[in-house]
């Protein structure tokens, strides 16, 4: 594989973008291939910000970094894009931060509060009804025109996207999320060793797996955990208070940070008496859909763009790739014939997890090479985390049909799987409520009765 073409649809993302083109300008590829990166998005606007940005990036970095033949090209027909495609990353977000914003503002008027709102809840169910079938329809695309093509998809709800590919299309699909890496790097800081003297072993689904083992230079990381925290104590922050809570209760730690994990157990954690215990924000606060914190970024980019910002401010910035370096060194393990432990991969099961449904999308290690990716039996969860993660498996796949077949029946039902609400006359008047405001971004089979 000499030429390798790399998609990235949902170009216009703020913080993954630069990230990912850092990432591949600086990777072994961009100096032993032909590298060629296509920015897709159906707003030009952004994707014109974010194509000045890379643009610029790559003229300050071909000299430094040995860059071979790197091009990057922007499309908003992603069928032009597709054509001759060798991986097809996705960071799209249908209807964008407003209808984030609805996902969790109109629950809120019912009573229900979401931290983030982007996996489960009445916000998860809706932005999976916004994106199942677009990414149904790329999958189409992506066996018709690039067939063997990767697809790895960051969006979110991760698990029912990538289990709404697999099911409907059978294309070579891997959900892929940073949140791993977030706990890889905790780890890291609180035993005082570099990252790579760390190993996980994770299982489980997206936002809601368990670190089943873990290695601190060699020694198993739970043996030294009791004495670790009896010197440092329990930290403030991501990786907090209710993470080591639950790791009290269960004996394990939850991966992915205290206010994913907290929206899959809404009874207990999901009201502001919990929210202020446990030191995590509600209704979006200090996440990457809040404006406050997405304006000075935005200012960088345009600046970057118009060439009114030096863009060595954001090629120096320290961490810029990290949020695309993970998914860089998969396809460089792929394309260079090197072995790579990816630490959490979204697969279908297969029995990686002994007691999940083998057809489930879960959440484990993977070992990557020219191959492909690998994933790793991971054994059993513990009994009671096995039950809420099977629930859920089931509960996606009710959007899943909702989703399909714009069935409002099954939308009911779907949310009253999830657990938030608690009566069906509430479903369907929130159900009813939600169809209306993000009408815009729905397919119009919603409304046709």
């Amino acid at each position: 594989m000499e030429d390798i073409k790399i998609i990235l649809l949902g170009a216009g993302s703020l913080s993954f973008t630069p990230s990912l083109l850092k990432g591949l300008m600086a990777s072994d590829m961009a100096k032993e291939k032909s590298v060629t990166t296509a920015l897709v998005d159906v707003d030009p606007e952004t994707l014109d910000v974010n194509y000045g940005v890379g643009t610029r990036m790559l003229n300050l970095c071909r000299k430094r970094w040995g860059i071979k033949d790197f091009k990057i090209e922007k499309y908003t027909d992603r069928r032009q894009a597709l054509e001759h495609s060798d991986f097809i990353i996705s960071t799209i977000g249908v209807g964008g931060i407003e209808a984030t914003h609805l996902d969790v503002e109109i629950p809120f008027k019912y009573g229900i509060l979401q931290s983030v709102g982007d996996t489960v809840g009445p916000g998860g169910i809706f932005r999976a009804l916004r994106h199942i079938p677009l990414f149904v329809e790329i999958a189409k695309d992506i066996r018709d025109i690039c067939g063997s093509a990767y697809f790895l998809n960051f969006s979110n709800p991760l698990t029912p996207l990538t289990r709404a590919v697999i099911r409907e299309e059978q294309i070579k699909t891997c959900g892929l999320c940073t949140g791993i890496f977030g706990m890889w790097e905790f780890l890291s800081e609180y035993f005082g060793v570099s990252a790579e003297k760390i190993r996980i072993f994770e299982g489980g689904t997206n936002h809601f797996s368990w670190i089943l083992n873990f290695t601190v230079e060699g020694k198993q990381g739970y043996e030294l955990l009791p004495e670790r925290i009896s010197e440092k104590g329990v930290p403030r922050g991501y990786f907090g208070p209710l993470t080591f809570e639950l790791y009290n209760v269960h004996g394990l730690l939850p991966a992915p940070g205290d206010r994913h994990v907290a929206e899959f157990l809404p009874h207990m954690y999901m009201n502001e008496e919990a929210s202020k215990k446990y030191m995590f924000p509600l209704l979006l606060k200090d996440t990457v859909y809040d404006p406050i914190l997405r304006r000075p970024i935005q200012e960088q980019l345009k600046g970057i763009a118009a060439d009114t910002r030096n863009v060595g401010e954001l090629v120096d910035q320290k961490g810029l790739e990290e949020e695309g370096l993970g998914v860089v060194r998969l396809i460089e393990a792929m394309v260079l014939d090197r072995d790579y432990f990816y630490p959490g991969a979204n697969v279908t099961n297969n029995g990686a997890v002994r007691n999940l449904p083998e057809w489930s999308v879960i959440e484990v290690p993977a070992l990557v090479d020219a191959a492909g990716i690998h994933p790793l039996n991971v054994g059993s969860l513990p009994g009671e985390l096995a039950g809420i993660t099977t629930d859920r498996a089931y509960a996606y796949e009710l959007a899943i049909d909702a989703a399909m077949s714009r069935d409002r029946n099954l939308l009911i039902k779907s949310l009253l799987a999830d657990h938030y609400v608690d009566s069906t006359s509430k479903a369907k008047e929130l159900a009813d409520h939600m169809l209306q405001d993000e009408r815009r971004w729905l397919p119009a089979d919603w409304y046709k009765s």
